[in-house]
């Protein structure tokens, strides 16, 4: 799927982007700290940098629910 490989490769190069937060029960992901996820962008210095944001934004949400299911 050539349109989404943008989006992918950028997802993938958030992967040190995420907000953890420490709970007794151990520590969860909040989601991406979007401010790196910014520069991660930017520096890739894509053609659609909002398009490809909102399918980060929906890879995010699928992966939360999916930590959420593996704790």
């Amino acid at each position: 799927m050539p349109d989404t490989w943008p989006a992918v490769t950028a997802f993938l190069a958030c992967t040190t982007c995420w907000r953890w937060l420490g709970t007794p029960a151990g520590p969860i992901r909040l989601g991406l700290d979007y401010p790196a996820v910014d520069i991660v962008l930017r520096r890739r210095r894509l053609s659609d940098p909002d398009g490809v944001f909102g399918d980060i934004q929906i890879m995010e949400q699928a992966a939360l629910q999916i930590f959420r299911e593996t704790r």
